[in-house]
């Protein structure tokens, strides 16, 4: 058995295989996406992603290539001096430098790793970056500090990087006007397809602004989705599987749920392993889609190895963090027997090493 817990692409779920051959079966990928057809198969798709993971109505849901084109798009289309990114991590720290290469004046502001950002230097703020979940070494804004950020800067722009977030946890959509996810990890569907979620004074202000200049400019890309269409030939076979995942799986709150009550069994038993701990040490902190060990660099090695063998796909850590860490997915695609069959694995590990 294989059990694949790299934090994205990550595992498929398996009833894709037969959302895929019904596609195949009823044509639709191979439909015009200005047809009948894929506007119905749009519309649809939008109504159960509100309904199964609460989505405010008056939020707008349109559908592009990847998150990183979300960068692009905010770039453009949200900001016209600059914006301000905090970020303690790998892909925090990305979005602002390629932000920058668009906005030179984007401001970039690090913060530590077991702290909540600080705003105490920031005024006048026109958006402000976010990563919700930080990929790179597992940790997640706190539900506290969204909402005296939404508080403090009610009239700024917020936008969340939920890519390791998105259909994994209860989002607070309220809490932010972007929202920006791939659906290669808490979607369990292959890549290839991104989602921005965006909240109505994040469509006004993008009208204030009239960008128009680019293939991506979020105007030509909502003025399409309001059609029910795609700016661009899309991946409809994607968008087929996604309207078929929401149809089945349950709402988005039973699904955190879940998530949430895995990450404390997975740590209450994490705490027992003396060559392995959290990178991230406080529980509000910590990511609830992605858990980031760290051990002697030499443990690590060895941790990898042992686990191919005995088919465990973990994540390679990352940036930094390269070779003394690993990260597990925590996404909903994975059986909960998975993690019981880790957790296992790790505690023989840790005992025989």
């Amino acid at each position: 058995m294989q059990y694949n817990f790299y934090p994205g692409p990550s595992k498929i779920y398996p009833q894709v295989a037969g959302y895929f051959q019904e596609a195949m079966e009823l044509g639709i990928l191979e439909r015009n996406h200005r047809s009948k057809a894929f506007q119905e198969l749009f519309s649809t798709t939008k109504g159960l992603l509100k309904s199964k993971l609460n989505i405010p109505l008056d939020y707008e849901i349109v559908m592009v290539s990847s998150a990183t084109e979300c960068w692009e798009i905010i770039s453009q289309s949200f900001i016209q001096n600059k914006s301000q990114h905090f970020f303690n991590g790998a892909f925090g720290e990305k979005w602002c430098n390629y932000t920058q290469k668009i906005l030179p004046k984007a401001e970039a502001i690090s913060f530590g790793l077991n702290e909540n950002p600080s705003l105490q230097s920031v005024e006048n703020a026109e958006l402000l970056a976010f990563t919700h979940n930080e990929t790179s070494n597992g940790s997640a804004i706190s539900e506290q500090f969204q909402k005296q950020l939404r508080t403090k800067f009610s009239n700024s722009l917020i936008a969340y990087d939920a890519t390791s977030s998105m259909a994994g946890y209860e989002l607070d959509w309220e809490m932010g006007d972007i929202w920006y996810a791939s659906v290669q990890k808490c979607f369990g569907l292959p890549a290839g397809m991104a989602l921005m979620v965006v909240s109505p004074k994040a469509i006004m202000r993008a009208k204030e602004i009239d960008e128009s200049d680019h293939y991506n400019s979020f105007n030509f890309i909502l003025k399409n989705a309001l059609d029910n269409q795609t700016h661009h030939t899309p991946n409809i076979a994607n968008i087929f599987m996604l309207n078929r995942l929401m149809r089945n799986v349950e709402n988005i709150s039973a699904i955190h749920q879940n998530l949430k009550k895995r990450k404390e069994q997975f740590f209450n038993e994490l705490s027992k392993l003396e060559k392995l701990s959290s990178i991230i040490q406080f529980n509000e902190l910590q990511s609830d889609t992605v858990f980031c060990l760290r051990g002697e660099k030499d443990i690590i090695r060895k941790l990898k190895e042992e686990a191919e063998k005995e088919g465990f796909i973990l994540g390679n850590g990352y940036g930094g963090w390269k070779e003394n860490t690993i990260r597990i997915a925590n996404f909903p695609a994975i059986p909960n027997q998975h993690y019981i069959d880790l957790i296992n694995f790790l505690l023989r590990f840790d005992k025989m090493n």
